[in-house]
C-alpha cells in the first residue's frame, strides 16, 4: 500500500501543474453590441415563450385525457392521461423556471472556479 502511495506522490510531483488558459474570463454578450444583445434578448425570449405554450397546451391536453378517461372508467388510459399530466407539468415548472435553473447552474461553476 505505501509503495503505490509514494509512486502517486513521485507522479504527481514530477508532472508539473498545469494554468487554467480561461482564469479570470467570463462571458459578455455586450462585447459585440447592444444590437445584437437586443436581437438576442428578443429571440430567446420568444423560444422562451413558445416553450411556455406548447407545454402549457400539452399539460392541458394530458388532464382533459385523463379527465374524459376517468368519466368512461378506461383504466389504461386514466394511467396514461395522469402519468402525461404529470410529466407535462414538471417540464412546464422546468421552463418557467429555466432563468433561475441556468442562474444556479452558472453560480455552483463559478463557485467552484470553473
Amino acid at each position: 500500500m505505501f509503495s503505490t502511495l509514494a509512486s502517486e506522490i513521485i507522479i504527481r510531483s514530477a508532472v508539473p501543474a498545469a494554468e487554467n488558459p480561461l482564469g479570470g474570463v467570463t462571458p459578455d454578450i455586450s462585447v459585440f453590441g447592444v444590437k445584437f444583445q437586443n436581437a438576442i434578448q428578443l429571440v430567446l425570449g420568444g423560444i422562451w415563450a413558445l416553450a411556455l405554450i406548447l407545454v402549457a397546451a400539452a399539460f392541458l391536453w394530458n388532464l382533459a385525457k385523463w379527465g374524459f378517461a376517468r368519466q368512461r372508467g378506461h383504466s389504461d388510459d386514466i394511467e396514461e392521461g395522469a402519468s402525461g399530466a404529470k410529466k407535462s407539468g414538471i417540464a412546464f415548472a422546468a421552463v418557467a423556471g429555466a432563468s433561475v435553473i441556468l442562474g444556479g447552474i452558472l453560480a455552483l461553476t463559478s463557485a467552484a472556479g470553473a
